[in-house]
């Protein structure tokens, strides 16, 4: 007798507890977008690409997800050549094809449920709620504008395939270059923050001074377009303000100078009320990206990225859902242009400002406050570290031209970075933000100018190993 598990997954990476009320309303809000598997014989089967199978990590590997639940569905007598067999028929029959897949009706946990009952001969399935979340969502007012959003996030991409339509038992599987990308794009549809490579480990290899994982980084950067007409239909805009703002859905409009100037002035305006704020931010997130064909748009992004951070300073930003997407607006703003005007002072040190909205979010990444572990302090402490991330890579980059020996003083943000994201990191439990803090140290550790000078404070605090940094 072989024990089947039932693994659990949350696509939405926690954020469809904090949003989806918002967006569905109170009656239709859900916990997670969930994702199955069957887990039995040392395999996880699951419905993507067609039935599919692999090593359990390897799935969660090349996914950057890890069920939130493993429950046991009993013990099945069937072996393992009579269970796949089983699969190749569901997919010579067309029941669970590669091109059989349907929102409603059939997939990854319809697949998973009937793999459980009939497959696998069990007596139970997995839980019914799950198998409702689809017309619980599609029967919300928005039902029918979440559709797409929801085919997006099936883990269709990139997949592990041993058995599809084809039969083919020999076909091999190469990981995608980005496999973490990919999924992440596929997991988090409000914050599209690309997930990094798990954190590099202790080397007693001190040949090399390069730092390879560092180097292959680039700005952590939130560019999903699946939002934008949901946040429309939220939003109180008039036709002319609709057709303007519906063009953040195309990443390759060509966008005029003056459209964008007018997008800024309008969504600044949405932030000034309460209950528009959050689809005025998810928006705006996207508008930091775009780039006029002429000239620049430099004085309104940098007056709506203060706006933001004024926001968060004057705490009036009561949600954690909405501080998380107003770090994303100005991760995105940092992590693809140079620092806004209102960054620095007049005799070209930081502002107070930005060195208060540093701070700042060093306060949103700490693990230690009440109710850590849930997902809406989760994905704050994710867009808060994606922040410092795309902030460090900022001053260090200008930097990191010259020929200096990295024994210069630490300026004042640096510092802040620096020790910010040492702090309480032993305390940190998710791999995100652990990643992410990471990657902001490395970037100040590895910097020409001022990099010897970090490591030698860090040694002198006690904080930290660096040697597993740079290695």
């Amino acid at each position: 007798m072989t024990e089947v598990h039932v693994a659990i997954y949350d696509l939405s990476n926690g954020m469809a507890k904090g949003l989806s009320a918002q967006f569905l309303g109170p009656q239709h809000a859900i916990d997670i977008i969930p994702h199955t598997a069957i887990v039995a014989f040392g395999k996880e089967y699951f419905f993507g690409q067609g039935i599919e199978w692999c090593h359990p990590q390897e799935f969660r590997m090349t996914r950057g997800i890890h069920p939130i639940d493993i429950q046991s569905l009993g013990h099945t007598s069937c072996s393992q050549s009579e269970f796949e067999a089983w699969c190749r028929m569901q997919g010579q029959n067309g029941r669970f094809s590669a091109t059989s897949y349907d929102l409603l009706s059939r997939n990854c946990n319809n697949f998973t449920e009937e793999a459980a009952r009939e497959g696998l001969r069990l007596g139970r399935g997995i839980p019914s709620w799950i198998l409702e979340v689809p017309q619980r969502f599609l029967s919300s007012p928005l039902g029918t504008m979440v559709r797409p959003m929801l085919e997006q996030m099936q883990l269709t991409n990139s997949a592990p395939t041993n058995v599809s339509h084809q039969m083919n038992d020999a076909q091999s599987y190469t990981p995608s270059a980005t496999p973490a990308v990919a999924a992440a794009a596929a997991a988090n549809p409000w914050a599209d923050i690309p997930e990094t490579p798990p954190a590099p480990k202790e080397s007693n290899d001190t040949s090399s001074a390069g730092t390879p994982f560092l180097d292959k980084q680039t700005a952590l950067l939130s560019t999903d377009t699946g939002v934008v007409k949901i946040c429309l239909d939220r939003l109180n805009t008039a036709s002319d303000q609709r057709e303007i703002l519906s063009k953040l859905g195309d990443a390759k409009y060509a966008w005029t100078h003056a459209e964008l100037q007018s997008v800024h002035q309008m969504l600044r305006l949405f932030m000034n009320e309460t209950k528009q704020i959050s689809f005025a931010l998810m928006l705006l997130r996207l508008v930091v990206l775009r780039e006029p064909s002429t000239a620049n748009i430099d004085k309104e992004e940098s007056q709506s990225t203060e706006f933001v951070a004024d926001l968060l300073l004057q705490n009036k930003l009561q949600s954690m859902s909405n501080r998380s997407m107003a770090w994303c607006v100005l991760s995105n703003a940092f992590g693809s242009k140079q620092l806004p005007s209102w960054t620095s002072s007049e005799d070209n040190n930081q502002s107070e400002k930005f060195l208060q909205l540093i701070d700042r979010a060093v306060i949103d990444c700490d693990p230690s406050v009440a109710d850590a572990s849930t997902p809406t302090q989760k994905a704050l402490r994710q867009s808060a570290s994606a922040f410092l991330y795309n902030t460090s890579r900022q001053l260090t980059a200008e930097t990191n031209n010259g020929g200096a020996d990295g024994n210069s003083e630490l300026n004042e943000a640096i510092m802040s970075l620096l020790i910010g994201c040492l702090e309480n990191l032993g305390e940190e439990n998710d791999s995100t933000s652990i990643n992410r803090r990471y990657m902001c140290i490395g970037q100040i550790l590895k910097s020409r100018e001022f990099g010897q000078t970090a490591v030698g404070l860090t040694k002198d605090l006690g904080m930290f190993d660096v040697d597993m940094i740079q290695s």
